[in-house]
């Protein structure tokens, strides 16, 4: 595709239109930033839709050819350009979900496709002119529209839930050994180069985790105890201790740990509904006291929190006599099944949340107290 052809196809900001629309009621699946976080694109059961980041209105008509491509369960836009990547779902009776293809949103037809003859593809990434499939045992890279296939990385296992990606400048994958260990896998993409893959170790003090992730620029990752009430964070190019965030002797189940794009703020997402943002030191911390080991985990009474005024974090530092307890940043509660949570690429200090019913909320939090975080930005599709 030359300039001409992507000057041609470029999407017309003067005809966005706001997050209104009563087209159809349709599901999300999944929600993807393009490569400068200037859009996002939703992979609905009906298509796909895609918005400008910054004003959260809609890039593209509603248009019968995009609703007829089925349930799609990843959507990403190409930079700028009228290219969308879609990924099918497996209830997708039109399109194999082994496939990816390119819809041109412009010309409103596929563009192109590549299969994968001998797995199904569970995910994908686009870095730069790079494609990253992302299969049950191997992870293929390919050239951006050719699909020519570049290099193929062997031996990983991408079901494990606990996997994290990176793929700004590199692409990084985070999978388990042993109880004790965590495996980094650095893939190098340095001036579209492909180059070796460099490994990581990193020993926790938990004998088990519960869920960990890598920060945004490959140095830090966070690792959460076996029953959600120590956080960890290592270096992980020295496998030091950072900085240890004791939570209180109470279990709790953490589904997922998320760093801000700046990786000053860690936000940990609970299976009640809540969510904790904790300040991370921004000081070198190569001699890291570790708080959590002199509290054991075994005998823990679980309490109930009944009271809703003061949130779940607010009821067990209210009881508390620990002093080593770490209070949070700010946190939230909110209602119903969510799939995707992030920190806004553009403000840091903002956090996206998308329900699966299409309901668009985004949170502010303030640098001051507990409790802080309000929706302030909030769609629904009818």
């Amino acid at each position: 595709m030359d300039e001409n052809d992507s000057a041609e196809n470029a999407i017309d900001y003067n005809k966005l239109k706001p997050w209104n629309s009563r087209d159809c009621t349709v599901i999300v699946n999944s929600i993807r930033y393009n490569q400068d976080f200037s859009l996002l694109t939703l992979g609905t059961s009906k298509g796909y839709k895609v918005f400008l980041t910054s004003t959260l209105r809609q890039a593209h008509e509603p248009t019968a050819a995009v609703l007829n491509l089925g349930d799609i369960n990843i959507a990403m836009t190409y930079c700028k350009s009228s290219l969308v990547f879609l990924l099918p779902s497996r209830y997708n009776k039109q399109y194999e979900f082994n496939e990816i293809i390119v819809f041109d949103d412009f010309y409103q037809t596929k563009f192109a496709s590549f299969k994968e003859k001998t797995e199904e593809i569970l995910n994908f990434f686009i870095s730069n002119n790079l494609i990253y499939l992302i299969t049950l045992s191997k992870i293929l890279v390919l050239e951006i529209l050719s699909f020519k296939i570049i290099d193929i990385i062997n031996n990983i296992n991408s079901i494990e839930p606990l996997l994290s990606f990176n793929f700004c400048d590199f692409i990084a994958y985070t999978e388990l050994g042993d109880k004790k260990k965590i495996f980094i896998k650095y893939y190098q993409n340095n001036n579209h180069k492909i180059s070796s893959l460099i490994k990581k170790t990193i020993n926790s003090k938990f004998e088990y985790m519960q869920t960990f992730q890598l920060s945004p620029d490959g140095n830090l990752i966070a690792v959460a105890s076996i029953f959600g009430n120590k956080l960890h964070l290592y270096y992980t190019q020295t496998g030091k201790l950072k900085e240890c965030i004791f939570l209180g002797q109470y279990i709790q189940t953490i589904e997922k740990l998320l760093f801000s794009e700046k990786s000053n703020y860690l936000l940990s997402l609970k299976n009640d509904n809540t969510f904790n943002i904790y300040k991370i030191n921004k000081e070198q911390q190569d001699n890291s006291i570790c708080i959590c080991e002199k509290y054991s985990d075994n005998n823990i009474t679980v309490q109930t929190n009944n009271d809703k005024n003061v949130g779940i974090m607010g009821y067990f530092r209210k009881l508390s006599k620990n002093k080593d307890i770490k209070d949070p940043h700010a946190f939230a509660e909110f209602e119903g099944n969510k799939i995707f949570l992030d920190f806004d690429r553009t403000q840091n200090k903002e956090i996206i949340l998308i329900k699966e019913n299409g309901k668009f909320i985004k949170y502010r939090f303030k640098k001051t107290a507990t409790g802080s975080i309000n929706p302030y930005i909030s769609f629904q599709w009818e």
